[in-house]
């Protein structure tokens, strides 16, 4: 497949050109000639990968391809890794870049034979206690940072934070390298107001069983004992006005020293308990529904290894599970993948105000260990811990703190950014809580009204005539809620996730406005445990 005339001239231009730009991100890349043909390098690919997956470099790579030059610009904004192997490409994805495919990013599915990666766990009662225990420290150590971060007036020091990405409401910011310390930690009487506090599980059950006596679903306002307040963490209140990590930390123990530490803040519009609703994902089901409206995850293969705690009607957000999950981030990166705790539930801060947490933290277990070499499969290791809490009737804010780890040859930067876009799209969680209600809604409207649709020359929201040509336009079923036939003014089209065989897909559907405005204004809460009894 090589070039010939004048697309030959172009093609050594501009791959002259895609050499001078590459120099400034790698020394290794000198004079690229273009030299050799596609078949060349496929046919010298198959002869080596008897031999097993031998390592070469980028610049051995391109000195046995022909490429477009305009194709090498736009694929090598994407080359975050500088080692690959040739069993990891075929003549069918060289080609589609050569040829001018206009996806660049080479995506392939995971293909692991049945039985490399559990479908269970077992974990001893040991072990149990242990991963909960750390989940619990990193929560209140973030919810520790979290009340040092509003008593600094919301403000992170500009010498220590780089700010590398923002999406709506919120910002992501890195920790400049060498700036942060750490600090020492010092032990005070644990009843000090500005230590971090988390309601143990008991007292959470005991204190919504009191509420749900007085007909509402929390007691947030209530006082609370402080013989019910867990203390997790023994970090000093004079150093509380740092965001370094302190030396006996839960974070600052499996952090690479060489890895950057993440903060995310900002607000999202919604509710706290729309937050923890639309975050829920304690089975694989409700797992791909929350990643088709959060599209927070890559993951093109994935497993709930174990469930150490499931939702219940005394507390619907509380899940804790352990989750495996496997993704291909780009042509020239090797697939990663993960094995981590997922916490998640409502706790109270030092003043008893009600904050909801998020926690996904990489782990190690004997029953499902890395992946042997041969199967071409680097493990990250991530840490994400977020605190939530209501500002005000409609907004929540948010704020994070985490790492990660790309490990292999993976840029820091790349690795950077993709947890900086995973953290982004997580604000997404309240249309996500939205459409979930809006279809259970639906669901619940169904089964209780079995009658047709209602029949109308006039629109059933604000009773306009409908012209002919707008009869027309509208769906024939009316609204999937109430069966009214509605105008376009007075209707909205929303993307569903439904159940389709075996797996999941979307759909569009009409609603009237009035039923979207009535899901939106559900309790979550009272619609999470409405759930639960129906299941």
């Amino acid at each position: 497949m090589g070039f010939g005339g004048v697309e030959a001239q172009r093609a050594s231009y501009g791959h002259n050109a895609a050499t001078r730009r590459l120099r400034k991100f790698s020394p290794a890349v000198k004079a690229l000639p273009a030299v050799k043909t596609l078949n060349h390098h496929v046919a010298t690919s198959h002869q080596r990968r008897a031999a097993g997956p031998e390592p070469v470099s980028l610049t051995h790579l391109l000195r046995n391809l022909s490429w477009s030059g305009s194709r090498v610009a736009a694929a090598f904004c994407f080359v975050v890794e500088c080692r690959v192997t040739p069993r990891c490409l075929s003549f069918q994805n060289l080609s589609s870049i050569a040829t001018g495919c206009k996806a660049v990013r080479i995506m392939t599915k995971c293909t692991l034979a049945a039985g490399v990666v559990p479908d269970r766990v077992h974990l001893s009662q040991t072990k149990h206690q242990e991963l909960t225990d750390m989940a619990d420290g990193i929560i209140a150590e973030t919810l520790h940072t979290y009340e040092y971060f509003v008593a600094n007036g919301r403000q992170l020091p500009s010498d220590q934070w780089k700010h590398v990405k923002a999406r709506e409401k919120v910002r992501v910011f890195r920790s400049r390298r060498g700036r942060l310390r750490k600090m020492h930690s010092q032990s005070y009487d644990e009843k000090d107001p500005s230590r971090p506090r988390l309601m143990s599980a008991g007292a959470m059950e005991q204190h919504q069983r009191q509420a749900a006596a007085y007909g509402r679903p929390y007691a947030y306002d209530d006082p609370i004992p402080d013989e019910e307040i867990s203390t997790t963490t023994t970090s000093s209140s004079s150093d509380a006005g740092s965001f370094s990590l302190f030396e006996d930390s839960v974070l600052v123990k499996v952090k690479p020293s060489h890895v950057p530490l993440m903060i995310a803040t900002g607000q999202i519009d919604g509710t706290l308990e729309d937050v923890a609703y639309g975050g829920l994902a304690n089975t694989k089901h409700a797992w791909l529904v929350r990643n088709s409206y959060v599209h927070n995850d890559s993951f093109d293969d994935r497993k709930v290894l174990a469930v150490l705690q499931s939702p219940s009607e005394e507390d619907p957000f509380r899940s804790v599970t352990i989750k495996w999950g496997t993704a291909d981030y780009g042509a020239f990166t090797t697939r990663r993948d993960l094995t981590y705790l997922e916490s998640q539930g409502m706790a109270f801060d030092s003043d008893g105000e009600r904050i909801f947490y998020y926690l996904i933290h990489s782990i190690e277990l004997d029953d499902c260990p890395r992946l042997d070499l041969s199967h071409n499969i680097i493990r990250i290791q991530l840490s994400v811990a977020y605190i939530t809490r209501q500002l005000n009737d409609d907004t929540v804010e948010m704020f994070g703190r985490g790492f990660v780890d790309p490990r292999g040859d993976m840029m820091e930067s790349y690795g950077v950014m993709l947890l900086a876009n995973n953290i982004t799209s997580s604000a997404g969680v309240v249309e996500c809580s939205n459409m979930k209600k809006l279809s259970y809604l639906m669901t619940l409207r169904r089964r209780s009204d079995a009658s047709g649709i209602i029949q109308s020359s006039d629109c059933g929201v604000c009773h306009r005539s409908l012209s002919k040509l707008g009869s027309l336009l509208q769906s024939p079923s009316g609204c999937p809620v109430c069966r009214r036939v509605t105008c376009s003014k007075c209707s909205v089209q929303k993307k569903l996730t439904i159940q389709a065989s075996t797996e999941i897909t979307q759909k569009n559907f009409t609603f009237c406005l009035p039923c979207v405005i009535e899901a939106k204004e559900l309790s979550a809460w009272e619609v999470a445990t409405a759930c639960l009894r129906s299941s």
